[in-house]
């Protein structure tokens, strides 16, 4: 029978030698195991530069790579910052645009306001209404506050059964916007279901930026905006949905 001495002496012999070798071939493997593990660097002795030893300066780079991660932290941070600051303005905007549109007194008024209030609310250059004309009569000249498209145009514009487009880099429609149309270089172009007693209509939005509207940009709130001014024209003019 063995005495507890010589077990302990066994455990120890049959316990595997762990060299540096091995050490290193493991780090080697899992390259993020500092990172996992971050409270094993403060019990590490890390070597300073040494010159013309070739040592890696491990502290260095710990702190390159900190501060690389700090600086690309930062970028993210700004960049969440300056898109909730924007989407604020934009929801701030709407809200303000739609308490406008349901104040108008009566559908003069509301055209006007769609006209002359709501670019100034909405920091664009041109807001008009397109309103397509019958295919066989003549385009008469554009009235005041809306505009007179020909027969198919929304649908050519917009797109066949599509509700909105955002356009860049453009010249803006003549017919839409009149004499801003030069200045018109962005757009977005809302389609409006006013009745289905009404020819198609349109919505745009126009900007002289080039890159105020970009294809892939969110449509949700000028749509929105579109239904306000759908549901008011269609109540000042006691039409059918």
């Amino acid at each position: 029978m063995s005495s507890p001495s010589q077990d302990v002496e066994t455990d120890q012999i049959k316990e595997p030698l762990i060299t540096a070798r091995h050490v290193e071939k493991y780090l080697r493997q899992h390259a993020d195991f500092l990172v996992q593990h971050p409270q094993v660097i403060d019990s590490l002795e890390i070597p300073g530069k040494t010159e013309g030893r070739g040592l890696a300066d491990l502290q260095q780079h710990m702190i390159e790579k900190l501060r690389n991660q700090l600086a690309q932290v930062t970028r993210e941070r700004d960049v969440v910052i300056s898109r909730s600051h924007h989407n604020k303005l934009t929801q701030d905007r709407t809200h303000r645009a739609v308490t406008a549109l349901i104040s108008a007194k009566n559908f003069e008024h509301l055209i006007d306001i769609i006209s002359t209030e709501l670019p100034i609310i909405m920091g664009m250059d041109a807001i008009a209404i397109g309103v397509e004309q019958p295919g066989d009569s003549d385009v008469a000249a554009p009235v005041e506050g809306i505009s007179c498209l020909l027969a198919g145009m929304v649908d050519g514009l917009i797109g066949s059964g599509q509700p909105a487009v955002l356009r860049s880099h453009i010249q803006g429609d003549v017919c839409l916007y009149g004499t801003m149309a030069p200045l018109i270089q962005s757009d977005a172009l809302v389609r409006l279901h006013i009745s289905s007693t009404t020819p198609p209509a349109m919505l745009a939005f126009g900007s002289q930026r080039d890159d105020q509207f970009e294809p892939g940009q969110g449509t949700e709130l000028i749509r929105f905006i579109g239904s306000v001014v759908e549901n008011t024209i269609r109540t000042w003019l006691k039409l059918p949905e």
